[in-house]
């Protein structure tokens, strides 16, 4: 939590370090006049069993919580499947999309936000804290995830390509890859 008390000092703001519930109903209760608390879980796989207590943690804080999951906009869209189904079992309100500065595409991140209908609250461009993190935006999350890839991308559809997935007919001058027997 060394990381979290520098970003602390950044934005001029306590940190406080929790080992379970009670600790948790504690600080809050010190924090009880604050406008915003944010609380950071630590990070682990989807797939760690602690997740659960984690979960339960926060749900046994004694207050309500809005909870919102942070996604890797880089991440494939099973990871990030598995990830909103790990930690959603509590219910969640929204999410948090980060490295949206390095992802190719955020097609399967908003994928995954619409089909579990989490919210997009935030979105993380980058390393600095604060200037990074901005609202979500709509027009640049439709942007972002319609812009059209590098001409060098293997996954850019070409047009004869394009029409065949559309039309579902044969692209006349076109070998298969894969030979079905």
């Amino acid at each position: 939590h060394e990381q979290l008390r520098i970003y602390g000092k950044i934005l001029g703001v306590t940190v406080h370090a929790v080992r379970d519930a009670a600790d948790l109903r504690l600080a809050l209760s010190e924090l009880r006049n604050k406008h915003t608390v944010l609380i950071d879980t630590v990070g682990m796989s989807q797939r760690d069993q602690a997740v659960a207590e984690q979960v339960e943690m926060l749900c046994q804080a004694g207050k309500p919580i809005k909870r919102l999951l942070l996604l890797n906009a880089t991440s494939h869209g099973d990871t990030l499947n598995e990830v909103v189904q790990a930690y959603q079992t509590r219910g969640l309100d929204g999410c948090i999309l980060s490295k949206v500065d390095e992802a190719a595409s955020l097609g399967p991140a908003l994928d995954c936000a619409i089909r579990h209908e989490l919210n997009v609250h935030y979105l993380a461009t980058g390393q600095r804290v604060p200037e990074d993190l901005h609202l979500a935006n709509r027009q640049y999350l439709i942007h972002r995830a319609f812009k059209t890839r590098t001409l060098s991308s293997p996954w850019k559809l070409d047009d004869s390509e394009l029409a065949f997935a559309l039309s579902g007919m044969q692209t006349p001058n076109r070998e298969s890859a894969v030979a079905l027997g």
